[in-house]
């Protein structure tokens, strides 16, 4: 029921974020702040952080929210559970009868998932990863349409996504609970790791 009603609300995203103006974007945006400033159930927070990055919501509002929201601990066990949730959906997506409108799609906003048929594909899809492009979402969907299988395209996604995601749910989160100490070595790790991908993208 849920992967349906995934497929469905991906499909009425790509036709309406295919034909939005930019403006549009942060209309959106603050919509949906209102939305999730108000005091929502635990529930209802994690199942909106689940579905509204699926149709290109930004995860990284989530990230902070999460993080604010339920502290350190339970913020980043949320994470780590709801991003292979992402990643299986965009999987499925892609190996559906959504395949063909979503690669049209990326390839009209200038996106191709070409790139991955090289002979290591595992080692081109870190770098993607960790260097600076396309939103989250966008990611996963154009890795999820290579050649991979499910469980190196989930392994390789998972890994690299957590190392990336949760740094920020643990400074949200420990700014929630006065954990200065934690809160600085989680700033000193995300700063350090957006001076990597700042490197090798210049070394690109």
């Amino acid at each position: 029921m849920m992967v349906a009603g995934t497929f469905i609300l991906t499909g009425i995203a790509l036709y309406y974020l295919h034909s939005m103006p930019p403006s549009g974007f942060s209309d959106i945006a603050q919509s949906f702040s209102h939305l999730l400033k108000a005091n929502l159930p635990p529930l209802a927070f994690v199942g909106a952080m689940i579905v509204l990055p699926l149709v290109g919501f930004p995860i990284s509002f989530f990230l902070v929210l999460v993080g604010l929201r339920f502290g350190i601990l339970e913020g980043m066990l949320i994470t780590v559970f709801i991003l292979p949730v992402h990643m299986t959906v965009c999987y499925l997506v892609t190996h559906s009868f959504l395949r063909q409108a979503l690669i049209n799609f990326l390839t009209n906003k200038g996106h191709h998932f070409s790139l991955f048929h090289v002979q290591r594909p595992g080692l081109t899809m870190f770098g993607f990863l960790l260097l600076p492009g396309p939103p989250y979402i966008l990611k996963t969907y154009l890795l999820a349409l290579t050649n991979l299988s499910f469980v190196s395209f989930l392994s390789l996604n998972w890994a690299t996504e957590c190392l990336m995601t949760l740094p920020i749910v643990a400074m949200t989160g420990a700014a929630k609970e006065k954990n200065w100490i934690f809160f600085g070595a989680a700033l000193i790790f995300f700063c350090t790791s957006l001076i990597v991908r700042w490197i090798k993208k210049r070394k690109k």
